[in-house]
């Protein structure tokens, strides 16, 4: 059976567009809960996400930091680390902000936001 493999590649292109990103280009109108991104993360890897929650130090006992002095943003559901190269953060502790940016899981499967933008809420 010569299309069995392009039915097989067929079968898993679809499932792959069933699961993982629910963004097309960059569109980040959905809010993502932190929670979602922290359990799932290999789900949502790569994807280009929008989280509203607050800025805290404060980790749960299972996370880890990607990188030392990360924060994380925490909403109802969770919290997820922010790795942001582009200011700095903790003027911002303690306050409600939307994070915008990838998905990322570090090799020790830690996840967390690599952040584009980060901008308080009033």
């Amino acid at each position: 059976m010569k299309s069995t493999p392009f039915l097989l590649s067929v079968l898993l292109l679809i499932l792959s567009s069933l699961t993982g990103c629910r963004t097309v280009s960059k569109d980040y109108t959905i809010t993502y809960p932190a929670g979602l991104l922290s359990e799932h993360p290999k789900g949502y890897w790569g994807c280009y996400v929008r989280v509203v929650g607050r800025l805290t130090y404060k980790r749960p006992q299972d996370l880890f930091p990607p990188y030392p002095k990360d924060p994380l943003v925490c909403d109802k559901s969770g919290c997820i680390y922010i790795h942001y190269d582009y200011g700095d953060l903790s003027k911002l502790i303690g306050r409600r902000v939307k994070v915008v940016g990838y998905v990322e899981v570090t090799e020790f499967n830690f996840p967390y936001i690599d952040a584009v933008k980060v901008e308080e809420l009033k």
